[in-house]
């Protein structure tokens, strides 16, 4: 035939063979059919890499490129450190680094070639100088499921649907193993703990086109065996047991074991929580599940530091008793100052309440409505225009909160709760309007609140599909207490939605109102509406959304209507951008919304996915501000907007 047959390019790769010495072999032998253009010598005794550049590259950027290589270019950031040591044959691994980079996302005929290593003048770095022909990419032509599907499943289409492998998508490794672990994950969750899933691709290299199946292998229905639990030492076992929501002898869920950990893991009693299955090979025994949990310190006292836009610089001192009386129990004292707040607060959490899908919280604290300086050198300040959430007046808040949680359901949980706050106004602006002045006096509110919120989103740091619904109603009477009698609602909605190559479109929307009875007209200005700032309405300052005084200070309202667009896509990696819109009000009147006197903001950002949520940098704009409206281009903050 003239040509290795590894190279024929109609080839069956099951289930990513490219993964394995035979796909070495394949990418070695298939991307250059040939050898391998020898890696020049230097003269200079140990040259470090002052350049890597490519050229063919299209699909990729070569920043992208040098991630996927060992030998590393001098950074332009730490310019102060030199690149990496020239070696050559680290170099001719890189090359096959290079095509494997490639292979893994769906271009199988690519060759990488080492062009040029030049030595610079200093004599003492080189430039490395690499070609690409890139070759075409294989996309998904079809997406099968084979074998015996379980009665538990859902329909074929439903599963496909669910796939990260999409048909007339590039073929990609890292979407092709994510949609064996999908379908192993159905498998596993309804019951068949010894399933397995057998892909099987077909690639015709004529049409660079590849046809993927995916043969289900149930096995038997398994049931739990013995439950263990080790490394708890200090913390009592049945404190670790009574989170566990299964039992020995019902059926295996893969999710039930993933529910318990992280119940385990959320009495904040432990730094792991690792699940094993014992006996997995024992095709015919229940299986045994064992949980081991690695214990932290009784007590732990941190300092933190941070920044924010809305906040200026942020300090806390954070102290913890772990497993106070011996039930599990967490008490909490934090103290916190950042540039428009301080405040001191003591928490205690009871994780068992009756039952494990019930915990209940006490919170006592003082907090202390304040703009002050926190950063000592004003760049904080001046980068992100913070101002004065409440430049008309200050006030000191002291109070106690009781509230339950309980766990309905995996999706459903319910807040029901009392608090008592006691409000006292100082530095009053009097020259500020009468509709804002006629809320700052001294209060007492003893409020009662439920809460409800069904979460069936995919993911709470970052989701790309799902809904979430929650709505809130506080209630203050005063007859009981209170210096208001007052129904104050807040209704909202998020929505999540998967397009494309990891685009998410997030969409949401907050509808709130106040309703004062019993004698009561004006409601204290410390539990209206307010609108504008990171979470809000981008683009405005915070709480500057809405009516304002004479003196421009935020009067807040009765009224509250938000939502927002967001299209999230990836960059590179664990950094993202995103495109927004944002709108909003609130107005004074209760159960009043003008639709025509919304307020918008446009924007964009940049996020860093971390463990605790994306790190973003947000700027906006607001497209209709009045005159005495206050706005601000920058956000910065953790957490997606919403």
């Amino acid at each position: 035939m003239g040509r290795d047959t590894r190279c024929n390019r109609f080839i069956r790769l099951s289930p990513w063979q490219w993964l394995t010495p035979i796909a070495l072999a394949f990418l070695s032998g298939c991307a250059t059919n040939g050898a391998e253009p020898a890696v020049p010598e230097i003269a200079s005794a140990e040259p470090t890499v002052e350049k890597i550049q490519f050229s063919g590259n299209e699909a990729f950027s070569g920043f992208a490129l040098r991630g996927a290589m060992e030998t590393k270019q001098r950074s332009k950031l730490t310019f102060w450190k030199p690149g990496s040591p020239y070696q050559s044959d680290v170099l001719e691994d890189d090359l096959f680094r290079l095509r494997k980079y490639y292979f893994d996302r769906g271009f199988l005929d690519t060759q990488a070639t080492l062009d040029d290593v030049a030595e610079n003048d200093d004599g003492e770095t080189v430039s490395i100088y690499i070609g690409i022909d890139e070759g075409v990419q294989t996309q998904v032509d079809s997406v099968g499921i084979a074998g015996q599907k379980p009665p538990e499943l859902p329909t074929e289409d439903v599963l496909i649907e669910d796939l990260a492998l999409r048909v007339g998508k590039p073929l990609n490794k890292e979407r092709f193993d994510e949609s064996v672990g999908t379908l192993q994950e159905y498998l596993e969750d309804a019951g068949y703990a010894r399933a397995s899933v057998k892909p099987d691709t077909q690639v015709d290299g004529a049409t660079s086109s590849a046809q993927v199946q995916f043969e289900l292998i149930p096995q038997d229905r398994t049931r739990f065996g013995a439950i263990t639990v080790t490394g708890a030492e200090q913390i009592p076992e049945y404190v670790v047991r009574r989170e566990i929501s299964f039992e020995q002898g019902e059926i295996y869920s893969a999710k039930e074991i993933r529910d318990s950990q992280r119940r385990i893991f959320e009495l904040n009693m432990f730094s792991a929580v690792t699940p094993s299955r014992l006996n997995l090979a024992a095709a015919e025994e229940p299986l045994d599940i064992q949980f081991d949990v690695r214990e932290r310190k009784p007590r732990s006292f941190e300092l933190g530091i941070g920044l924010s836009s809305v906040e200026n610089m942020r300090y806390e001192a954070d102290w913890t008793h772990r497993n106070l009386f011996g039930e599990g129990e967490t008490l909490n004292l934090l103290a916190r100052v950042t540039g428009i707040n301080q405040g001191l607060e003591a928490d205690f959490v009871e994780p068992y309440f009756f039952n494990r899908d019930t915990y209940a919280r006490y919170t006592l604290f003082l907090l202390n409505f304040k703009q002050i300086s926190t950063d000592p050198f004003g760049i904080v300040e001046s980068v992100f225009k913070i101002e004065d959430p409440y430049p008309a007046y200050d006030f000191f808040t002291a109070g106690a909160e009781w509230q339950v949680h309980h766990d309905f359901t995996k999706q459903l949980e319910g807040v029901a709760g009392l608090e008592f706050a006691s409000t006292d106004f100082y530095n009053i602006d009097s020259s500020a309007d009468e509709e804002l002045l006629d809320g700052v006096e001294d209060n007492k509110l003893f409020i009662q609140f439920v809460e409800l919120e069904w979460n069936g989103r995919d993911s709470d740091l970052k989701p790309r599909k799902g809904v979430l619904l929650r709505g809130k109603l506080d209630h203050s009477n005063n007859k009981l207490i209170s210096d208001a009698s007052y129904a104050k609602v807040e209704l909202e909605g998020r929505y999540y939605v998967p397009l494309f190559d990891d685009t998410t479109l997030a969409m949401r929307l907050l509808v709130g109102g106040i309703e004062p009875y019993g004698g009561t007209d004006v409601i204290p200005v410390n539990e209206r509406f307010y609108a504008g700032g990171p979470g809000s309405v981008r683009g405005y300052l915070i709480n500057r959304l809405g009516p304002l005084d004479s003196n421009d200070n935020p009067v807040g309202g009765n009224s509250l209507i938000e939502g927002s667009a967001e299209l999230r896509f990836p960059i590179a990696g664990p950094i993202g951008g995103s495109v927004f819109v944002d709108f909003g009000n609130v107005y004074l009147p209760s159960w009043t919304y003008d639709l025509a006197d919304l307020k918008y903001s446009v924007g964009a950002g940049v996020y860093y996915m971390t463990p605790i949520g994306p790190l973003r940098f947000e700027v906006a704009a607001a497209i209709n501000p009045e005159n005495n409206d206050i706005t601000t281009p920058w956000i910065f903050g953790i957490g997606h907007a919403f």
